[in-house]
């Protein structure tokens, strides 16, 4: 099989790491492309990259020469980049003119568009469901604590119908909820806030859902979880997570599973149509 050329646009977190390890054990040549107001892990994705660069994230056009001069045929979209970066950052000529074209510039319409500058250079996308197969859980409950215990089946089952809509309207994927209603609702803070914030406003009765979109497109953005956000739930008073199995991806799963454990907290992959 011909290698592939495949480069790596990364952001925040470890995600762009595991990434670069999948690609590595393919076979294929690997370029990384560090967003410098995002990406953490610089060094050990230089050890690991066939080409290596840095660049802010507003520098598009830049980010398009080097991936056509490298005759890159693949791409992937990873690590977490926040919207709020729109307000803060300098943008390049064809940054500015892909962002005009966007009349409402979410998550998604950002990233649609971007795929769509990487296609008119014959880039193709690359699941993110495929990069990260083997950290995205089928359901299983990975923690002692089950929610089916707490009596909260009918509270899991609104969250996620509740996590399902405002995926509708690229707000977010996460919610926070209890008997008494709908504690925090995702926006353009980040899981990990909305997580913090629902669980202090529960005082210790609201659980944390995080779901994929109804229509949720693997080439991006699909949710992910880790020990920071079991930590924020249970330093505010969560009761724990339930998240959507075969949707939801989670890094550093057996490090996640013991703090659950030692925190108290439920920790639950399920599908909407289990609950």
């Amino acid at each position: 099989m011909e290698k592939r050329k495949v480069a790596i646009i990364a952001g925040y977190g470890s995600l762009p790491l595991i990434g670069a390890k999948y690609i590595k054990e393919k076979g294929d040549e690997l370029l990384i492309i560090a967003l410098k107001e995002s990406c953490t892990l610089n060094e050990e994705l230089k050890e690991l990259a066939d080409y290596y660069y840095e660049y802010s994230v507003g520098l598009a056009g830049k980010m398009l020469k080097t991936l056509k001069k490298h005759k890159i045929t693949h791409a992937l979209l990873s690590g977490k980049v926040e919207i709020k970066l729109l307000h803060s950052t300098r943008f390049d000529l064809k940054a500015l003119l892909i962002l005009a074209k966007i009349s409402l510039k979410s998550t998604d319409s950002i990233n649609l568009a971007i795929i769509n500058e990487m296609k008119k250079i014959n880039i193709e996308m690359l699941s993110q469901k495929e990069v990260y197969s083997s950290i995205i859980p089928k359901s299983r409950q990975f923690s002692k604590r089950s929610y089916i215990d707490e009596g909260l089946q009918d509270i899991v089952k609104e969250g996620f119908l509740f996590a399902k809509h405002i995926g509708y309207l690229d707000l977010g994927q996460s919610i926070v909820i209890s008997r008494e209603g709908i504690m925090a609702v995702e926006s353009a803070e980040g899981t990990d806030i909305t997580f913090a914030r629902g669980s202090k406003l529960g005082k210790g009765k609201s659980i944390c859902i995080k779901t994929g979109k109804a229509y949720q497109d693997e080439r991006f953005d699909l949710p992910t979880v880790g020990l920071d956000t079991l930590r924020n739930i249970a330093e505010n008073g969560g009761l724990g997570l339930v998240m959507e199995s075969g949707e939801t991806i989670v890094v550093d799963m057996e490090k996640c599973i013991e703090y659950a454990d030692e925190h108290n907290l439920i920790f639950t992959a399920v599908s909407k149509d289990e609950i």
